[in-house]
Protein backbone atom coordinates (compact mmCIF):
# COMPACT_ATOMS: atom_id res chain seq x y z
CA UNK A 1 0.00 0.00 0.00
CA UNK A 2 1.20 3.50 -0.86
CA UNK A 3 0.75 6.50 1.37
CA UNK A 4 -1.78 7.91 -1.12
CA UNK A 5 -3.78 4.67 -0.83
CA UNK A 6 -3.79 5.01 2.96
CA UNK A 7 -5.03 8.60 2.76
CA UNK A 8 -7.96 7.38 0.65
CA UNK A 9 -8.54 4.55 3.13
CA UNK A 10 -8.61 6.99 6.07
CA UNK A 11 -11.13 9.25 4.31
CA UNK A 12 -13.36 6.31 3.39
CA UNK A 13 -13.29 5.03 6.97
CA UNK A 14 -14.24 8.49 8.25
CA UNK A 15 -17.63 8.32 6.48
CA UNK A 16 -18.42 4.67 7.18
CA UNK A 17 -16.70 2.78 4.38
CA UNK A 18 -15.70 2.84 0.71
CA UNK A 19 -19.31 2.53 -0.45
CA UNK A 20 -20.93 4.87 2.07
CA UNK A 21 -22.81 7.84 0.59
CA UNK A 22 -21.37 11.30 1.24
CA UNK A 23 -23.53 14.41 1.15
CA UNK A 24 -22.57 18.06 1.09
CA UNK A 25 -19.13 17.97 -0.58
CA UNK A 26 -19.35 14.38 -1.96
CA UNK A 27 -16.63 11.70 -1.89
CA UNK A 28 -14.04 13.86 -3.66
CA UNK A 29 -11.21 11.41 -2.92
CA UNK A 30 -12.76 8.38 -4.63
CA UNK A 31 -11.82 7.21 -8.13
CA UNK A 32 -9.16 9.90 -8.60
CA UNK A 33 -5.43 9.78 -9.06
CA UNK A 34 -2.95 11.35 -6.71
CA UNK A 35 -2.44 14.27 -9.11
CA UNK A 36 -6.18 14.80 -9.47
CA UNK A 37 -6.66 14.93 -5.70
CA UNK A 38 -3.79 17.36 -5.26
CA UNK A 39 -5.30 19.68 -7.90
CA UNK A 40 -8.89 19.35 -6.68
CA UNK A 41 -10.97 22.21 -5.27
CA UNK A 42 -14.13 21.92 -3.16
CA UNK A 43 -16.46 24.93 -2.90
CA UNK A 44 -13.76 26.94 -4.64
CA UNK A 45 -11.11 26.09 -2.01
CA UNK A 46 -7.94 24.18 -2.88
CA UNK A 47 -7.81 20.98 -0.85
CA UNK A 48 -4.05 20.65 -0.65
CA UNK A 49 -1.12 23.05 -0.48
CA UNK A 50 1.94 20.98 -1.26
CA UNK A 51 4.58 20.85 1.46
CA UNK A 52 2.25 22.63 3.91
CA UNK A 53 0.06 20.08 5.64
CA UNK A 54 -1.06 22.35 8.48
CA UNK A 55 -2.08 25.06 5.98
CA UNK A 56 -4.00 22.72 3.70
CA UNK A 57 -7.80 22.96 3.78
CA UNK A 58 -8.13 19.17 3.89
CA UNK A 59 -6.27 19.07 7.20
CA UNK A 60 -8.07 22.14 8.55
CA UNK A 61 -11.43 20.55 7.68
CA UNK A 62 -10.51 17.35 9.52
CA UNK A 63 -9.32 19.29 12.56
CA UNK A 64 -12.25 21.74 12.57
CA UNK A 65 -10.07 24.82 12.12
CA UNK A 66 -11.37 28.01 10.44
CA UNK A 67 -12.98 28.31 7.99
CA UNK A 68 -14.27 24.88 9.10
CA UNK A 69 -15.89 23.78 12.36
CA UNK A 70 -19.12 25.77 12.21
CA UNK A 71 -20.98 22.76 13.64
CA UNK A 72 -18.76 22.41 16.71
CA UNK A 73 -20.05 23.38 20.19
CA UNK A 74 -17.44 26.13 20.32
CA UNK A 75 -16.80 26.97 16.66
CA UNK A 76 -13.68 28.90 15.72
CA UNK A 77 -14.14 32.53 14.63
CA UNK A 78 -15.01 32.96 10.95
CA UNK A 79 -16.05 29.30 10.59
CA UNK A 80 -18.44 28.97 7.61
CA UNK A 81 -18.22 25.22 6.84
CA UNK A 82 -18.81 22.16 9.01
CA UNK A 83 -15.97 20.03 10.28
CA UNK A 84 -15.21 16.99 8.11
CA UNK A 85 -16.86 14.50 8.31
CA UNK A 86 -19.97 16.45 9.22
CA UNK A 87 -22.19 14.77 11.79
CA UNK A 88 -19.81 11.83 12.30
CA UNK A 89 -17.10 10.83 14.74
CA UNK A 90 -13.97 12.99 14.26
CA UNK A 91 -11.02 11.41 12.48
CA UNK A 92 -8.40 10.14 14.94
CA UNK A 93 -5.56 12.55 15.66
CA UNK A 94 -3.01 9.95 14.54
CA UNK A 95 -4.74 9.63 11.14
CA UNK A 96 -4.91 13.40 10.69
CA UNK A 97 -1.21 13.56 11.55
CA UNK A 98 -0.53 10.91 8.88
CA UNK A 99 -2.31 12.99 6.19
CA UNK A 100 -0.57 16.19 7.33
CA UNK A 101 2.83 14.51 7.15
CA UNK A 102 1.97 13.11 3.70
CA UNK A 103 1.26 16.63 2.44
CA UNK A 104 4.40 18.01 4.15
CA UNK A 105 6.42 15.39 2.28
CA UNK A 106 4.96 16.39 -1.10
CA UNK A 107 2.04 13.91 -1.31
CA UNK A 108 4.30 11.03 -2.33
CA UNK A 109 3.03 7.69 -3.55
CA UNK A 110 5.72 5.77 -1.71
CA UNK A 111 5.12 2.59 0.24
CA UNK A 112 3.68 2.93 3.73
CA UNK A 113 6.33 2.13 6.30
CA UNK A 114 4.74 0.62 9.39
CA UNK A 115 6.74 1.70 12.42
CA UNK A 116 7.98 -1.05 14.67
CA UNK A 117 6.43 -0.69 18.09
CA UNK A 118 8.91 -0.06 20.85
CA UNK A 119 9.34 -3.13 23.03
CA UNK A 120 7.23 -2.91 26.17
CA UNK A 121 9.00 -2.78 29.50
CA UNK A 122 7.71 -5.37 31.93
CA UNK A 123 8.74 -7.27 35.04
CA UNK A 124 10.09 -10.81 34.72
CA UNK A 125 11.98 -13.22 36.95
CA UNK A 126 15.71 -13.51 36.46
CA UNK A 127 17.50 -16.82 37.01
CA UNK A 128 18.37 -15.87 40.58
CA UNK A 129 17.59 -18.53 43.20
CA UNK A 130 14.22 -18.69 44.88
CA UNK A 131 14.60 -17.97 48.59
CA UNK A 132 12.29 -16.76 51.32
CA UNK A 133 13.73 -13.29 50.79
CA UNK A 134 16.37 -11.40 48.84
CA UNK A 135 16.69 -8.45 51.18
CA UNK A 136 18.72 -6.24 48.87
CA UNK A 137 20.09 -5.94 45.35
CA UNK A 138 22.70 -3.60 43.87
CA UNK A 139 23.84 -3.09 40.27
CA UNK A 140 26.87 -1.01 39.23
CA UNK A 141 25.79 -1.16 35.59
CA UNK A 142 22.91 -2.80 33.70
CA UNK A 143 24.69 -6.16 33.56
CA UNK A 144 26.72 -6.44 36.78
CA UNK A 145 25.02 -6.79 40.13
CA UNK A 146 24.83 -8.53 43.47
CA UNK A 147 22.08 -9.61 45.86
CA UNK A 148 21.92 -10.99 49.40
CA UNK A 149 19.30 -13.50 50.50
CA UNK A 150 17.83 -15.38 53.43
CA UNK A 151 19.76 -18.51 52.44
CA UNK A 152 22.85 -16.66 53.71
CA UNK A 153 24.34 -16.20 50.24
CA UNK A 154 25.93 -13.26 48.44
CA UNK A 155 25.22 -13.86 44.75
CA UNK A 156 26.50 -12.09 41.64
CA UNK A 157 25.53 -11.77 37.98
CA UNK A 158 27.57 -10.34 35.11
CA UNK A 159 24.93 -10.83 32.40
CA UNK A 160 21.89 -8.97 33.66
CA UNK A 161 20.48 -11.83 35.71
CA UNK A 162 20.64 -14.58 33.10
CA UNK A 163 22.92 -16.50 35.45
CA UNK A 164 24.13 -16.05 39.03
CA UNK A 165 26.95 -17.47 41.11
CA UNK A 166 27.36 -17.74 44.87
CA UNK A 167 30.32 -15.63 45.95
CA UNK A 168 30.08 -16.23 49.67
CA UNK A 169 27.91 -18.46 51.83
CA UNK A 170 27.51 -17.45 55.47
CA UNK A 171 25.37 -20.13 57.19
CA UNK A 172 24.83 -18.45 60.54
CA UNK A 173 24.63 -14.84 59.31
CA UNK A 174 21.49 -12.94 58.30
CA UNK A 175 22.44 -10.69 55.38
CA UNK A 176 20.41 -7.50 55.08
CA UNK A 177 21.88 -4.79 52.81
CA UNK A 178 24.46 -4.31 50.06
CA UNK A 179 26.10 -1.43 48.20
CA UNK A 180 29.02 -0.88 45.84
CA UNK A 181 31.11 2.17 45.05
CA UNK A 182 32.37 0.70 41.76
CA UNK A 183 32.75 -2.78 40.21
CA UNK A 184 35.47 -3.66 42.74
CA UNK A 185 34.65 -2.07 46.09
CA UNK A 186 31.52 -3.08 47.96
CA UNK A 187 29.98 -3.66 51.37
CA UNK A 188 27.38 -6.00 52.89
CA UNK A 189 25.60 -5.27 56.17
CA UNK A 190 24.06 -7.95 58.37
CA UNK A 191 21.81 -8.44 61.40
CA UNK A 192 24.38 -10.69 63.10
CA UNK A 193 26.29 -8.83 65.81
CA UNK A 194 29.53 -10.78 65.63
CA UNK A 195 29.75 -10.33 61.84
CA UNK A 196 27.98 -7.05 61.14
CA UNK A 197 29.81 -5.85 58.06
CA UNK A 198 31.66 -7.45 55.15
CA UNK A 199 33.93 -5.74 52.62
CA UNK A 200 35.29 -6.62 49.19
CA UNK A 201 37.91 -4.91 47.03
CA UNK A 202 37.83 -7.36 44.13
CA UNK A 203 34.22 -7.39 43.00
CA UNK A 204 33.18 -9.98 45.57
CA UNK A 205 35.70 -12.70 44.74
CA UNK A 206 36.75 -12.33 48.37
CA UNK A 207 34.77 -10.91 51.30
CA UNK A 208 36.36 -10.00 54.64
CA UNK A 209 34.63 -9.52 57.98
CA UNK A 210 35.13 -5.92 59.14
CA UNK A 211 36.38 -6.02 62.72
CA UNK A 212 37.34 -2.39 63.44
CA UNK A 213 33.84 -1.10 64.13
CA UNK A 214 33.44 1.36 67.04
CA UNK A 215 32.01 0.14 70.34
CA UNK A 216 28.80 2.14 69.82
CA UNK A 217 28.21 0.99 66.24
CA UNK A 218 24.67 -0.19 65.37
CA UNK A 219 24.32 -3.77 66.60
CA UNK A 220 22.48 -4.62 63.36
CA UNK A 221 22.98 -2.92 60.00
CA UNK A 222 19.68 -2.39 58.19
CA UNK A 223 20.73 0.21 55.61
CA UNK A 224 23.84 1.11 53.62
CA UNK A 225 24.61 4.15 51.49
CA UNK A 226 27.90 3.83 49.62
CA UNK A 227 28.65 7.36 48.41
CA UNK A 228 32.05 6.59 46.89
CA UNK A 229 35.20 4.58 47.60
CA UNK A 230 35.94 6.61 50.73
CA UNK A 231 32.56 7.53 52.20
CA UNK A 232 30.03 4.98 53.43
CA UNK A 233 27.07 5.40 55.79
CA UNK A 234 25.20 2.61 57.61
CA UNK A 235 22.10 2.68 59.82
CA UNK A 236 20.30 0.50 62.34
CA UNK A 237 18.55 -0.99 64.07
CA UNK A 238 14.99 -2.04 63.36
CA UNK A 239 14.44 -3.26 66.92
CA UNK A 240 13.61 -0.56 69.51
CA UNK A 241 15.25 -2.60 72.27
CA UNK A 242 18.58 -1.72 70.61
CA UNK A 243 19.82 1.86 70.43
CA UNK A 244 19.45 3.59 67.04
CA UNK A 245 22.76 4.52 65.45
CA UNK A 246 24.28 5.82 62.23
CA UNK A 247 27.82 4.75 61.37
CA UNK A 248 30.17 6.29 58.81
CA UNK A 249 33.63 6.09 57.33
CA UNK A 250 35.37 8.78 55.30
CA UNK A 251 38.55 6.84 54.53
CA UNK A 252 37.28 3.70 52.87
CA UNK A 253 36.80 1.76 56.09
CA UNK A 254 40.15 2.30 57.80
CA UNK A 255 38.28 4.14 60.54
CA UNK A 256 34.62 4.29 61.54
CA UNK A 257 32.64 6.63 63.76
CA UNK A 258 29.16 6.08 65.18
CA UNK A 259 26.47 8.68 65.78
CA UNK A 260 23.97 8.36 68.63
CA UNK A 261 20.50 8.89 67.15
CA UNK A 262 18.41 8.42 70.31
CA UNK A 263 17.39 12.13 70.39
CA UNK A 264 15.85 11.68 66.94
CA UNK A 265 14.61 8.10 66.63
CA UNK A 266 13.78 4.84 68.39
CA UNK A 267 14.60 2.63 65.41
CA UNK A 268 16.24 3.23 62.02
CA UNK A 269 16.10 1.33 58.74
CA UNK A 270 17.15 2.75 55.37
CA UNK A 271 19.73 5.44 54.68
CA UNK A 272 20.46 7.40 51.50
CA UNK A 273 23.09 10.10 50.88
CA UNK A 274 23.20 12.25 47.75
CA UNK A 275 26.81 13.26 48.44
CA UNK A 276 29.35 13.06 51.25
CA UNK A 277 27.43 15.51 53.49
CA UNK A 278 23.75 15.53 52.50
CA UNK A 279 21.55 12.57 53.25
CA UNK A 280 18.49 10.99 54.79
CA UNK A 281 17.71 8.19 57.21
CA UNK A 282 14.21 6.84 57.92
CA UNK A 283 12.69 4.94 60.80
CA UNK A 284 10.38 5.51 63.74
CA UNK A 285 10.24 7.31 67.07
CA UNK A 286 8.19 6.67 70.20
CA UNK A 287 6.94 9.41 72.46
CA UNK A 288 8.57 7.73 75.44
CA UNK A 289 12.19 6.90 76.30
CA UNK A 290 13.53 3.38 75.77
CA UNK A 291 10.50 1.82 74.05
CA UNK A 292 10.52 -1.94 73.63
CA UNK A 293 7.66 -2.37 71.14
CA UNK A 294 7.31 -1.20 67.54
CA UNK A 295 3.61 -0.55 68.14
CA UNK A 296 4.61 2.63 70.03
CA UNK A 297 6.49 4.35 67.19
CA UNK A 298 5.49 6.78 64.46
CA UNK A 299 7.53 7.62 61.32
CA UNK A 300 10.57 9.87 61.22
CA UNK A 301 12.35 11.14 58.13
CA UNK A 302 15.66 12.67 59.18
CA UNK A 303 17.79 14.91 56.94
CA UNK A 304 21.36 16.11 57.45
CA UNK A 305 23.48 18.61 55.53
CA UNK A 306 26.71 18.15 57.48
CA UNK A 307 27.44 14.44 57.41
CA UNK A 308 25.27 13.60 60.40
CA UNK A 309 26.46 16.18 62.92
CA UNK A 310 22.95 17.67 62.89
CA UNK A 311 19.60 16.24 61.85
CA UNK A 312 16.19 17.72 61.04
CA UNK A 313 13.02 15.60 61.33
CA UNK A 314 10.96 16.52 58.28
CA UNK A 315 7.85 15.03 59.89
CA UNK A 316 8.13 17.01 63.12
CA UNK A 317 4.80 18.53 64.08
CA UNK A 318 2.89 16.10 61.86
CA UNK A 319 2.72 13.24 64.34
CA UNK A 320 -1.08 13.41 64.52
CA UNK A 321 -1.22 12.44 60.82
CA UNK A 322 0.26 9.01 61.49
CA UNK A 323 -0.96 5.96 63.42
CA UNK A 324 1.08 4.26 66.10
CA UNK A 325 2.88 1.16 64.90
CA UNK A 326 4.10 2.71 61.64
CA UNK A 327 7.63 3.67 60.63
CA UNK A 328 9.73 4.51 57.59
CA UNK A 329 11.27 1.52 55.79
CA UNK A 330 12.78 2.36 52.38
CA UNK A 331 13.56 5.74 50.82
CA UNK A 332 13.85 6.65 47.13
CA UNK A 333 14.57 9.95 45.37
CA UNK A 334 14.02 10.34 41.62
CA UNK A 335 15.28 13.93 41.57
CA UNK A 336 16.29 16.60 44.05
CA UNK A 337 12.59 17.37 44.56
CA UNK A 338 10.66 14.14 44.03
CA UNK A 339 11.00 11.36 46.60
CA UNK A 340 9.12 8.54 48.30
CA UNK A 341 9.27 6.53 51.54
CA UNK A 342 7.52 3.22 52.16
CA UNK A 343 5.83 2.93 55.55
CA UNK A 344 5.99 -0.36 57.44
CA UNK A 345 2.72 -1.04 59.24
CA UNK A 346 1.27 -4.45 60.13
CA UNK A 347 -2.31 -3.26 59.72
CA UNK A 348 -2.25 -0.58 57.00
CA UNK A 349 -0.55 0.31 53.74
CA UNK A 350 0.80 3.79 53.03
CA UNK A 351 3.70 5.73 51.56
CA UNK A 352 5.13 9.21 51.95
CA UNK A 353 5.60 11.48 48.94
CA UNK A 354 7.51 14.75 48.61
CA UNK A 355 7.68 17.13 45.66
CA UNK A 356 9.84 19.79 47.32
CA UNK A 357 12.98 17.89 48.22
CA UNK A 358 11.59 16.47 51.44
CA UNK A 359 10.68 19.71 53.17
CA UNK A 360 7.07 18.53 53.26
CA UNK A 361 5.62 15.06 52.79
CA UNK A 362 2.14 13.68 52.21
CA UNK A 363 0.91 10.31 53.47
CA UNK A 364 -0.84 8.39 50.68
CA UNK A 365 -2.84 5.24 51.46
CA UNK A 366 -2.49 2.05 49.45
CA UNK A 367 -6.09 1.53 48.36
CA UNK A 368 -5.87 -1.55 46.14
CA UNK A 369 -8.53 -4.25 46.23
CA UNK A 370 -6.35 -6.77 48.06
CA UNK A 371 -5.83 -4.40 51.00
CA UNK A 372 -2.05 -4.49 50.87
CA UNK A 373 -0.22 -3.80 54.15
CA UNK A 374 3.15 -4.48 55.76
CA UNK A 375 5.00 -2.61 53.01
CA UNK A 376 8.76 -2.46 52.57
CA UNK A 377 10.10 -2.08 49.02
CA UNK A 378 9.18 1.03 47.03
CA UNK A 379 10.15 1.91 43.47
CA UNK A 380 8.93 4.71 41.18
CA UNK A 381 10.16 5.23 37.62
CA UNK A 382 8.66 8.70 37.23
CA UNK A 383 6.27 11.04 39.01
CA UNK A 384 3.29 8.82 38.21
CA UNK A 385 4.30 5.17 37.88
CA UNK A 386 5.54 3.08 40.76
CA UNK A 387 5.24 -0.07 42.85
CA UNK A 388 5.29 -1.07 46.51
CA UNK A 389 5.67 -4.54 47.99
CA UNK A 390 6.61 -6.34 51.14
CA UNK A 391 5.19 -9.06 53.36
CA UNK A 392 1.54 -8.25 52.69
CA UNK A 393 -1.39 -8.79 55.06
CA UNK A 394 -2.09 -11.91 57.07
CA UNK A 395 0.98 -13.20 58.82
CA UNK A 396 3.82 -12.42 56.40
CA UNK A 397 2.93 -15.18 53.95
CA UNK A 398 1.41 -13.38 50.94
CA UNK A 399 4.06 -10.92 49.78
CA UNK A 400 1.63 -8.75 47.81
CA UNK A 401 2.66 -6.00 45.39
CA UNK A 402 0.67 -2.91 44.39
CA UNK A 403 1.03 -0.48 41.45
CA UNK A 404 0.05 3.14 40.76
CA UNK A 405 -0.04 5.21 37.57
CA UNK A 406 -1.13 8.51 39.14
CA UNK A 407 1.62 9.26 41.62
CA UNK A 408 0.24 7.19 44.47
CA UNK A 409 -3.30 8.49 44.69
CA UNK A 410 -4.80 5.23 43.46
CA UNK A 411 -3.41 1.68 43.47
CA UNK A 412 -4.18 -1.68 41.88
CA UNK A 413 -3.15 -5.25 42.67
CA UNK A 414 0.13 -6.02 40.88
CA UNK A 415 1.35 -9.36 42.19
CA UNK A 416 2.45 -10.32 38.68
CA UNK A 417 5.37 -7.90 39.17
CA UNK A 418 6.92 -10.02 41.94
CA UNK A 419 6.42 -11.07 45.55
CA UNK A 420 7.95 -10.13 48.93
CA UNK A 421 9.71 -7.12 47.39
CA UNK A 422 12.15 -5.23 49.56
CA UNK A 423 14.31 -3.15 47.18
CA UNK A 424 14.09 -1.58 43.71
CA UNK A 425 17.00 -0.27 41.60
CA UNK A 426 16.56 1.53 38.26
CA UNK A 427 18.69 2.76 35.35
CA UNK A 428 18.08 5.58 32.88
CA UNK A 429 16.10 8.80 32.71
CA UNK A 430 13.55 7.92 31.49
CA UNK A 431 13.92 4.49 33.06
CA UNK A 432 14.90 1.77 30.60
CA UNK A 433 15.89 -0.98 33.03
CA UNK A 434 15.29 -1.97 36.64
CA UNK A 435 15.75 -4.71 39.21
CA UNK A 436 13.81 -5.66 42.33
CA UNK A 437 14.64 -8.11 45.09
CA UNK A 438 12.01 -10.34 46.68
CA UNK A 439 11.58 -14.10 46.83
CA UNK A 440 13.89 -13.96 43.80
CA UNK A 441 15.43 -11.13 41.78
CA UNK A 442 13.12 -9.57 39.19
CA UNK A 443 14.04 -7.50 36.14
CA UNK A 444 12.15 -4.63 34.49
CA UNK A 445 13.12 -4.57 30.82
CA UNK A 446 12.00 -5.10 27.26
CA UNK A 447 13.91 -8.37 27.06
CA UNK A 448 12.18 -11.74 26.79
CA UNK A 449 12.18 -13.89 29.90
CA UNK A 450 15.56 -15.61 30.33
CA UNK A 451 15.92 -19.26 29.55
CA UNK A 452 16.59 -21.48 32.59
CA UNK A 453 20.26 -21.65 33.52
CA UNK A 454 21.04 -25.35 33.14
CA UNK A 455 24.79 -25.21 33.71
CA UNK A 456 25.99 -27.82 36.23
CA UNK A 457 27.22 -25.07 38.55
CA UNK A 458 23.81 -23.40 38.49
CA UNK A 459 21.85 -26.30 39.95
CA UNK A 460 22.33 -25.08 43.50
CA UNK A 461 21.58 -21.49 42.54
CA UNK A 462 18.28 -22.42 40.94
CA UNK A 463 17.15 -24.36 44.00
CA UNK A 464 16.52 -27.63 42.19
CA UNK A 465 17.51 -29.57 45.31
CA UNK A 466 15.40 -28.24 48.13
CA UNK A 467 16.61 -28.98 51.62
CA UNK A 468 13.36 -27.63 53.01
CA UNK A 469 10.56 -29.11 50.89
CA UNK A 470 7.89 -26.93 52.54
CA UNK A 471 7.74 -23.51 50.92
CA UNK A 472 5.68 -22.32 53.91
CA UNK A 473 5.66 -23.98 57.34
CA UNK A 474 2.61 -23.45 59.54
CA UNK A 475 2.62 -24.66 63.13
CA UNK A 476 -0.66 -24.89 65.02
CA UNK A 477 0.49 -26.78 68.09
CA UNK A 478 3.22 -26.62 70.69
CA UNK A 479 5.65 -28.38 68.35
CA UNK A 480 6.54 -27.14 64.89
CA UNK A 481 7.05 -29.87 62.32
CA UNK A 482 9.85 -28.94 59.91
CA UNK A 483 10.34 -31.30 56.97
CA UNK A 484 13.99 -31.61 55.97
CA UNK A 485 15.72 -33.56 53.23
CA UNK A 486 19.38 -34.35 53.90
CA UNK A 487 21.56 -34.92 50.82
CA UNK A 488 23.73 -38.04 50.78
CA UNK A 489 27.29 -37.39 51.91
CA UNK A 490 26.49 -34.34 54.02
CA UNK A 491 29.20 -33.80 56.62
CA UNK A 492 27.43 -31.17 58.72
CA UNK A 493 23.77 -30.25 58.97
CA UNK A 494 22.65 -27.07 60.73
CA UNK A 495 19.22 -25.53 61.23
CA UNK A 496 19.11 -21.83 62.14
CA UNK A 497 16.14 -19.61 62.98
CA UNK A 498 15.47 -15.88 63.03
CA UNK A 499 12.35 -13.90 63.81
CA UNK A 500 10.59 -11.99 61.03
CA UNK A 501 12.89 -8.96 61.49
CA UNK A 502 16.11 -10.98 61.50
CA UNK A 503 16.39 -11.20 65.26
CA UNK A 504 18.52 -14.23 66.10
CA UNK A 505 16.75 -17.24 67.62
CA UNK A 506 19.84 -19.39 67.26
CA UNK A 507 20.81 -22.89 66.17
CA UNK A 508 17.99 -25.41 66.49
CA UNK A 509 19.84 -28.42 65.07
CA UNK A 510 23.53 -29.15 64.56
CA UNK A 511 24.63 -32.63 63.43
CA UNK A 512 27.90 -34.10 62.19
CA UNK A 513 27.60 -36.75 59.46
CA UNK A 514 23.78 -36.78 59.55
CA UNK A 515 21.78 -39.63 58.11
CA UNK A 516 20.71 -38.90 54.55
CA UNK A 517 17.08 -38.75 53.49
CA UNK A 518 13.79 -37.15 54.42
CA UNK A 519 12.63 -36.69 58.00
CA UNK A 520 10.71 -34.41 60.33
CA UNK A 521 12.44 -32.14 62.83
CA UNK A 522 10.27 -31.09 65.77
CA UNK A 523 10.96 -27.63 67.17
CA UNK A 524 9.57 -26.96 70.61
CA UNK A 525 9.57 -23.18 70.08
CA UNK A 526 12.57 -22.50 72.31
CA UNK A 527 15.55 -20.41 71.27
CA UNK A 528 19.20 -21.43 71.63
CA UNK A 529 19.12 -20.35 75.29
CA UNK A 530 16.06 -22.45 76.16
CA UNK A 531 13.67 -19.49 76.26
CA UNK A 532 10.22 -19.98 74.70
CA UNK A 533 9.73 -17.73 71.70
CA UNK A 534 6.43 -15.91 71.14
CA UNK A 535 3.92 -16.85 68.47
CA UNK A 536 4.53 -15.19 65.15
CA UNK A 537 6.49 -15.48 61.91
CA UNK A 538 10.04 -16.84 61.74
CA UNK A 539 12.58 -17.70 59.07
CA UNK A 540 14.36 -21.05 59.29
CA UNK A 541 17.46 -21.91 57.27
CA UNK A 542 18.80 -25.41 56.77
CA UNK A 543 22.47 -25.68 55.75
CA UNK A 544 24.03 -28.89 54.49
CA UNK A 545 27.75 -28.18 54.10
CA UNK A 546 27.83 -25.37 51.50
CA UNK A 547 24.17 -25.62 50.44
CA UNK A 548 21.38 -23.65 52.11
CA UNK A 549 17.63 -23.17 51.85
CA UNK A 550 15.24 -21.01 53.84
CA UNK A 551 11.50 -21.05 54.51
CA UNK A 552 9.07 -18.97 56.56
CA UNK A 553 7.59 -20.61 59.64
CA UNK A 554 4.44 -19.34 61.35
CA UNK A 555 4.11 -20.25 65.02
CA UNK A 556 0.46 -19.92 65.96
Amino acid sequence: MTRFDQVVQILNASVGGAAAPVGFHGPFWRNVTRDQLVAKKVFGLALITLDDGAGSNLVKALKGEAPFGADLPNPPPDATFNRMPSGRTPVAAADIAFIQKWIDDGCLEDTVVTPVAAPQLQWRKTNAPVAQRHDDVWFVDPMTGWAVNSDGNIIKTTNGGASWTVQRSLPGVYLRCIGFANPSIGWVGTLTRRQRLFHTTDGGANWSNVTNLPANAPVNLCGLSVVNERVVYASGTNDPINLPRVMKTTDGGQNWTALDMTPHASLLIDIFFTDESHGWVVGGKANEPNPTERIKVKPVVLETFDGGANWVDRLAGQEANFPFGEWGWKIQFLSKDLGFVSLENFDAGAILKTTDGGKTRTRLKINDAQGNTNLEGIGFIDANRGWVGGWGPGGFTKGFTSATVDGGNNWRDANEVGLFLNRFRFFGSPVTLGYASGDTVYKYSAEPAPQPDVRPGAVRIMGRRRLLPQGRIVSTGAMSEISIDVPAGTKRLTLYAWDRFGGEVGILLDEINPKAGARIFLWDGRDANGKTTPAGPYIVRLTADDESASSPLARR
